[in-house]
């Protein structure tokens, strides 16, 4: 598939709870992803709502309620910002699930409907289970558009707010489903929510002009690290289920000056490794540089969909140790990574001793991350995606 190639798709819609901004760095790899879908010549449009609770409370940055973002190519995406309000999602005497889905899908009618007085959308594109994809599916059927949704969550959290019966019925005639891996594939056909026969796997993907193997020594006099340093990365959340407490535990178990540690991201818990020469939240195309200036990338984490962080690391050639979970099937194995029991501190410090005295290892481990984020070009996912929409684009769309 190609520019000139015609497209049955023109106009696409697409539906998600968060979208990258100049104020805040979130979703990331959703835009990536709209970012090609642009390249093919494709009109996007991104309603995005943004919590007032969120806002007002947790002091997350005000977005644009409208806002454009340009591709590397210089195609623009225009995206919407509505307000809503959302509540705990904790189910208590009220499920405020109930309260959140409805105050979102009103957000979203309002941009959705404004717009379909001038533009014809020819599918709706929507990320997460909820609130998205059941909003959207609504949409799709009140106006006969084909509707799809990418199924990235790393626990079945999203099916849990409302229940397995109630999301299942709420998700009833979905043309097609794009999951980010073979594992979330099983849960939704374990919990009977989609057939599998509308399920198709797209793993993550990364960007390959951004994310790639660059000089480490270059890397490194760019950002100030010192040459013969060895540099642990990690990039994500600084929250339990990634691991980043566990890691510095381990790292402090180690108690190697030699070892330094980059820690990229934001969370409620905050790295306590003496020996750390970054912390913190950089633009997404910086990570690059950081990850290529490491010699090896950790993340113990215990729940994923498809880890685009991972990935990343794998582009920029530097080997990986993350869980031996199946979540990672997919993306990681022995040609490119040490895979661990990620609650098992000692595990974590093994591995991460191996790398260190090994430089063999790492060399043979560094060569297969690089063979293997081959497999996970962005170009490729995109045009996979957008060739399972259009073969798919005819499903009968069930009425309500």
């Amino acid at each position: 598939m190609n520019k000139e190639e015609n497209l049955k798709t023109k106009n696409m819609c697409i539906i998600t709870d968060g979208y990258p901004s100049d104020k805040r760095i979130v979703n990331t790899f959703v835009e990536q992803l709209i970012n090609k879908f642009a390249d093919f010549d494709i009109n996007c449009y991104v309603i995005a709502p943004q919590s007032l609770t969120r806002i007002w409370f947790k002091g997350f940055p005000k977005n644009p309620k409208e806002y454009y973002r340009v591709n590397e190519n210089g195609k623009s995406i225009k995206v919407y910002s509505p307000y809503y309000f959302t509540f705990s999602n904790k189910k208590t005497i009220i499920n405020t699930n109930k309260i959140n889905l409805y105050s979102f899908e009103k957000s979203v009618k309002k941009i959705f409907y404004k717009l379909s007085k001038t533009i014809k959308f020819d599918v709706i594109y929507a990320h997460f289970i909820f609130p998205s994809a059941i909003v959207a599916n609504k949409l799709s059927k009140r106006n006969n558009i084909p509707v799809y949704f990418a199924y990235g969550e790393n626990t079945s959290y999203t099916i849990d707010y409302l229940g397995i019966e109630k999301t299942k019925k709420l998700l009833d005639g979905i043309n097609g489903v794009i999951s980010v891996s073979t594992e979330n594939k099983k849960r939704l056909i374990d919990n009977n929510i989609i057939p599998e026969k509308l399920i198709r796997v797209f793993p993550n993907a990364i960007n390959n002009n951004i994310f790639y193997k660059k000089d480490k020594m270059k890397a490194r006099e760019k950002l100030g690290f010192a040459k013969n340093d060895f540099i642990l990365a990690f990039v994500g959340r600084f929250v339990n289920v990634k691991g980043i407490d566990r890691l510095c535990d381990t790292l402090n178990l180690i108690n190697n000056k030699n070892i330094k540690a980059i820690f990229i991201g934001e969370g409620n818990i905050k790295p306590n490794y003496k020996n750390t020469i970054f912390e913190g939240t950089i633009q997404h195309n910086e990570i690059a540089d950081y990850l290529s200036a490491s010699d090896i990338f950790v993340l113990p984490t215990t729940a994923e969909g498809c880890c685009n962080a991972i990935i990343e690391a794998l582009a920029c050639g530097i080997p990986v140790i993350s869980s031996k979970e199946s979540f990672n099937d997919d993306i990681l194995d022995d040609s490119c990574s040490i895979r661990i029991n990620t609650m098992n501190v000692l595990e974590i410090k093994e591995a991460i001793e191996r790398l260190y005295n090994d430089i063999k290892l790492r060399e043979k481990l560094s060569e297969g991350a690089l063979y293997m984020a081959k497999k996970f070009e962005i170009q490729n996912r995109a045009k996979g995606i957008i060739e399972f929409i259009e073969g798919t684009m005819n499903n009968n769309i069930q009425e309500e």
